[in-house]
């Protein structure tokens, strides 16, 4: 990670907590999480939206009035507000990071864990399901998983929660079964 990103980071904490602190205070926390996703999607699948808020040529006016005509109707004032004071401080651009420390911080304060879920091939419905309370009854805590196919583990899951990471994929049984039996000389000598 190179200093820049660190630097992103560190700003989008501070950013995030302000954010964080002033919903949780006007008692709109889950209001204005659905309001950064929403606007930070808009933001990163609008090419022309995203290039505009982030010209220095454009005057900051001109964006918080773009900014007010797409959400005002959308979001609540303490989000709109907030865009505002990006846009101020010329931090449009940390938005996507400051999403994700927002996310991780009402995840922490609502009990919530959001998995990366790897499977070989599309789960279905009773599969998910039954993952999931497995996973809520063993962390006693709110599950929402994201659902990865990655066709290379063969068969099995990989369970990615939070820092760690529960393999238990074919292609790592298979190394696994491999690497004992490679285990010392081909003709049993320790």
């Amino acid at each position: 990670m190179n200093t820049a990103d660190v630097k992103n980071i560190k700003l989008a904490k501070k950013y995030s907590n302000a954010l964080l602190e002033s919903a949780i205070e006007h008692n709109v926390l889950d209001k204005v999480y659905n309001d950064i996703i929403f606007v930070d999607e808009t933001i990163k699948t609008n090419k022309e939206l995203k290039e505009f808020l982030n010209s220095p040529l454009i005057k900051i006016e001109d964006k918080k009035d773009v900014i007010s005509r797409l959400f005002s109707i959308h979001v609540e004032k303490i989000t709109l507000d907030f865009i505002y004071l990006l846009l101020d401080n010329t931090r449009i651009a940390v938005l996507d990071e400051i999403l994700n420390q927002f996310s991780s911080s009402y995840n922490r304060k609502n009990n919530v864990v959001t998995p990366n879920i790897i499977s070989a091939v599309e789960l279905d419905d009773n599969q998910k399901r039954k993952i999931i309370n497995n996973l809520e009854n063993k962390l006693l805590k709110k599950i929402k998983p994201q659902y990865i196919i990655n066709k290379e583990i063969i068969g099995g899951l990989i369970l990615e929660i939070e820092d760690k990471t529960i393999d238990c994929s074919l292609k790592t049984k298979f190394e696994n079964m491999k690497k004992q039996l490679t285990k010392g000389s081909r003709y049993g000598s320790n």
